[in-house]
């Protein structure tokens, strides 16, 4: 078996990877558990949640071999735009589900996580929801297309496993130099 590699950027993009992971098997255990529209809707930022963090994997990984301060600062800038990331992103060959994800997912924000601004997006106070900024029932109201989304974000997510895979190092001095390596980049770009 191969040894995994040891880098600031595949840490990250390592990190991006569980978190995505994470989300998505939040969002798999509590979708169906939802009965009300605002658990529905806070379980479906799960799902936007998992689909920004796969993108940000695949953006790192895609520049794995650049400047890991200006990869970083980069990433973070598109911030929850999971459009923009789409856009950006060329891990993958095929772009046409990097359009495809931007397209279906893009226009929601994870700010609808909270009840005010879930409601003022899907069912506006003194408005025709047709006139809504989002169809709710053409989106997180529609149950197949919520899967479809959902089978989208894990096939996206499952491109990059073997880059995860692998046996750590038994290069004590190497996984040390790592350890020191990622607390210095962290101190510069975090805090």
């Amino acid at each position: 078996m191969k040894t995994a590699p040891m880098s600031i950027l595949h840490s990250i993009a390592g990190h991006y990877h569980q978190d995505a992971l994470d989300f998505l098997g939040r969002f798999d255990l509590l979708w169906e558990e939802q009965l009300h529209k605002t658990g529905r809707i806070k379980s479906f930022v799960d799902l936007l949640f998992a689909c920004e963090c796969t993108l940000k994997c695949h953006f790192v990984l895609q520049h794995v071999n650049d400047d890991a301060r200006t990869t970083y600062k980069a990433v973070r800038k598109f911030g929850h735009d999971i459009e923009a990331l789409a856009k950006a992103t060329a891990y993958i060959p095929d772009h046409g589900r990097y359009a495809e994800i931007g397209k279906r997912l893009g226009p929601f924000s994870v700010f609808i996580r909270y009840s005010l601004d879930a409601y003022e997006t899907f069912f506006p106070s003194a408005m025709d929801r047709n006139d809504a900024p989002i169809q709710y029932s053409k989106s997180i109201g529609n149950n197949p297309w919520v899967l479809d989304s959902r089978d989208l974000v894990a096939t996206i997510l499952a491109a990059p496993i073997e880059e995860f895979d692998g046996f750590v190092s038994d290069d004590i001095g190497a996984i040390l130099q790592h350890e020191a390596e990622m607390k210095r980049f962290a101190e510069e770009v975090l805090f």
